[in-house]
């Protein structure tokens, strides 16, 4: 991860269109304010950032309290008073999308990058 300049990559990521990769960074790195900042700022993946916070609530017998993802976790049908049923199905076939999107992303880049530096 850039050798712990977490947000020199969070910005190489973003510069290079890679959003899911941004938040996938600050998830796994339980930065989980700044994961949900770059979701609702993009409009994508906050139901990813919501389930997996969800799941590290679960681990550790905790319940929600952090009114930003109360709010956004009404706003994709969650219901705060009960354990949500997470359907990891959908999230993780979101996911493989997202990834596949990345990486045609990426190899059109460098297919481009690579036919300006011949000329």
């Amino acid at each position: 991860m850039f050798s712990g300049h977490v947000q020199e990559a969070e910005t190489t990521l973003l510069q290079a269109g890679l959003i899911y990769q941004a938040i996938q960074v600050n998830i796994d790195l339980f930065n989980w304010n700044r994961a949900l900042e770059l979701a609702v700022k993009h409009k994508t993946h906050v139901d990813t950032v919501l389930a997996y916070r969800e799941k590290f609530l679960q681990r550790f017998g905790r319940k929600e309290t952090n009114k930003r993802f109360l709010q956004y976790s009404e706003g994709v049908c969650f219901d705060i008073f009960s354990v949500v049923e997470v359907d990891w199905e959908k999230i993780q076939a979101k996911i493989e999308m997202e990834l596949s999107k990345e990486r045609e992303k990426a190899a059109s880049t460098a297919v481009r990058s690579s036919v300006a530096s011949r000329h």
